[in-house]
C-alpha cells in the first residue's frame, strides 16, 4: 500500500483545503500508526490535520491516540482548535438597495422600520444601507457569528419615535424590567447612558426584539411635514443599537462587556453609505476617542483593568462613559491587536466557547429538568409504596401479637400437663412484608441539592475566560493590551474598578428546576 493509500486507510478521507494554523508534529493512530500534520481545526468528534502534501483529512477523534486526544483538549481549553477565517478589508452592500412600502412602514430584505412620522426617502434610503451595512459587517467579522432574526421572527424590527413617545416607551420598558429583574433573570435593554433617558440616543429592547430610536438623536430637520436627515447627522448610535439587534441569540450569554464593547467598536469603524473600512480601524479609533470621548491625539486614555472589565457582572455593569470606553477599548485590542497576524481569532475563540458552555448548560438544565420529573414521579410511587408497607407493617404486627399469644397458650398448656392432641394450634410463624426498595437520589440531583442559587452565566463565563488569556496571568494581559496600544502612539493608563461595579449576577435560579433565564 502507498503513502497516500496509508493515509486515507488510516485517517479517513481527505480533501484540500486551507492553510493549517500549528506547527507540525506527529499524529499516532490507536493502533500505534504515526503520521506528520499540523492542526487545522478540531470539534468534540473529529479534527482537521493538515498533512505534508498540503491537502487536509478530517480523523475522528476516537481514532486518535489518547496523548493526541490530551493535546486536542489542551488547546480546545483557550480556544485554540477553532479555525478563523480572514478579516475582512472592508464590508459594503449596495447602496442603491430597495425599500418597500410607506409612508411609515418601509422593510428591506432583513429589517422592517415602522415610523411614527412619515419620513423621507433619503431618511429611509439612509437608514436602510446603515442598518443592512451593519448587518452585513457583523456577518463578515470571522467572530463564527451568524445574525439572524430572532425566533418566530422573519426580520429585525426598529422603530422611528418622536422623543416624547422615546421616552415614554423607554421609561414603561425599564419599569417592567424592574419589575422582572425583583422577580428572576431578565436580559436589560443596552445603549449608552441608559440611566437617564434625557441622555439616550437609542436603545435595543432584547424582550421586545426591537431597537427604539428617537429622531432627535439623528440630527433631523423637517422637510415639509416629513422627517429627513441632515447632511451631517451622525449614523454612530444606528449602528451601535444594530449591532445588538442582530446578535440577539447572544446577548442573553454575552458579558455586558464585550457586547457594548462590539456595539461600540463597530461604531468607532469608518462607516460611509453602506461601507465598513476596517483596514482604517485604527484611524477611526482615534478619531472616535478624539470626538466621543475627548482624548485628543497623544492624551491618555484612562480605562479599567482589562482582567478586571472581563470578570465583570452583568449586574455590576454601571453604564458610565468610561465604562463604554474601556469596554471599546478592550474589544478592539481582542480584535485587532491579541494576535495581529490572527485578527478576531481571540474573540471567536471566546465565544465559541462561550456558545460551547451554553450549549452545555442547556443540556445540563434539560437533564436536570427530567431528572426532576422522573424523579418526582418514582418518589410519588415510593411514598405509595411505603404506605402499603406500613399497612402490611400494621397486619404483621397484628399478626405477630396474635401469633405470639397461641404461642404463650401453647406453653402454658405444655406446662399444664395439657395432652398434645388438646393444645391449642400455634401455626406457622408470621412472615413480615418486603420493604421498598430505597429511594435512589440521581447524581445530578445531589449535585445541586443545597437548594442555593446557580449562577450558570458565571459559569458560562468563567469557562470561556481562558481563550482570553491564553495561558497569561491576569497582569500579564492588563501589560499586553498598554503596550499594544502603546505601539500604535495611543497611549493607556489603567485604573482599577470602582467599588460600587462590585457585587454579583447573571442567570440566578434556585432549587431543584432550573432555567437559563428568559431573553
Amino acid at each position: 500500500m502507498n503513502r497516500a493509500a496509508l493515509l486515507l486507510f488510516l485517517f479517513g478521507l481527505v480533501v484540500p483545503m486551507a492553510r493549517a494554523e500549528h506547527p507540525v508534529r506527529v499524529w499516532t493512530s490507536q493502533d500505534g500508526k504515526a503520521i506528520e500534520a499540523s492542526l487545522v481545526q478540531a470539534d468534540r468528534t473529529a479534527v482537521i490535520l493538515k498533512l505534508r502534501n498540503g491537502r487536509e483529512a478530517t480523523v475522528p477523534l476516537e481514532r486518535l491516540s489518547e496523548a493526541d486526544r490530551q493535546h486536542v483538549a489542551t488547546l480546545a481549553e483557550t480556544g485554540l482548535t477553532l479555525r478563523v477565517g480572514p478579516m475582512p478589508a472592508e464590508t459594503k452592500i449596495d447602496p442603491n438597495l430597495p425599500a418597500e412600502g410607506g409612508p411609515k412602514t418601509y422593510t428591506t430584505r432583513h429589517f422592517t422600520f415602522e415610523c411614527e412620522t412619515e419620513v423621507t426617502k433619503a431618511f429611509i434610503s439612509e437608514a436602510s444601507r446603515v442598518f443592512e451595512g451593519t448587518l452585513e459587517a457583523v456577518r463578515s467579522l470571522p467572530l463564527g457569528l451568524d445574525p439572524k432574526p430572532a425566533e418566530g421572527e422573519t426580520r429585525f424590527r426598529t422603530l422611528f419615535l418622536e422623543r416624547a413617545s422615546f421616552e415614554r416607551e423607554f421609561n414603561r420598558n425599564r419599569a417592567e424590567e424592574t419589575a422582572s429583574q425583583n422577580g428572576g433573570a431578565s436580559v436589560a435593554p443596552s445603549g449608552r447612558g441608559t440611566d437617564n433617558v434625557a441622555n439616550v440616543a437609542g436603545v435595543y429592547i432584547p424582550k421586545r426584539k426591537e431597537v427604539l430610536v428617537p429622531y432627535s438623536s439623528l440630527g433631523v430637520s423637517m422637510s415639509g411635514s416629513k422627517v429627513s436627515l441632515r447632511r451631517s447627522s451622525d449614523t454612530s448610535t444606528l449602528i451601535h443599537e444594530v449591532t445588538h439587534q442582530v446578535m440577539h441569540e447572544w446577548l442573553g450569554v454575552m458579558p455586558l462587556w464585550l457586547g457594548e464593547g462590539l456595539a461600540e467598536y463597530l461604531s468607532a469603524v469608518p462607516y460611509q453609505n453602506g461601507r465598513f473600512e476596517f483596514k482604517n480601524a485604527t484611524a477611526g479609533l482615534k478619531e472616535t476617542l478624539a470626538q466621543d470621548f475627548g482624548v485628543d491625539g497623544g492624551g491618555v486614555v484612562v480605562i479599567h483593568r482589562p482582567h478586571e472589565l472581563i470578570d465583570l457582572s452583568n449586574a455590576a455593569w454601571i453604564g458610565e462613559t468610561s465604562d463604554y470606553l474601556s469596554a471599546m477599548m478592550l474589544t478592539f485590542y481582542f480584535v485587532h491587536l491579541d494576535q495581529p497576524d490572527k485578527p478576531c481569532a481571540t474573540l471567536a475563540a471566546y465565544l465559541n466557547l462561550l456558545g460551547q458552555s451554553k450549549r452545555d448548560v442547556e443540556t445540563h438544565i434539560s437533564d436536570h429538568n427530567r431528572a426532576v420529573t422522573e424523579f418526582e414521579a418514582k418518589r410519588l410511587a415510593y411514598n405509595a409504596e411505603v404506605e402499603k408497607f406500613n399497612a402490611s407493617l400494621a397486619r404483621f404486627k397484628a399478626e405477630v401479637d396474635a401469633y405470639n399469644g397461641r404461642v404463650d397458650t401453647y406453653n402454658t398448656q405444655l406446662r399444664n400437663g395439657v395432652p398434645e392432641g388438646e393444645r391449642i394450634e400455634v401455626g406457622a410463624e408470621p412472615t413480615p412484608p418486603t420493604p421498598p426498595a430505597d429511594l435512589v437520589v440521581p447524581e445530578i440531583l445531589k449535585a445541586s441539592g443545597d437548594g442555593k442559587p446557580v449562577d450558570f452565566l458565571a459559569k458560562i463565563k468563567e469557562s470561556a475566560k481562558p481563550a482570553l488569556l491564553r495561558g497569561r496571568t491576569d497582569e500579564q494581559l492588563d501589560s499586553d493590551v498598554v503596550a499594544a496600544f502603546g505601539a500604535l502612539g495611543i497611549p493607556v493608563s489603567l485604573h482599577a474598578l470602582p467599588s460600587s461595579n462590585g457585587g454579583g449576577g447573571g442567570f440566578r435560579v434556585p432549587g431543584f428546576g432550573l432555567d437559563l433565564g428568559g431573553q
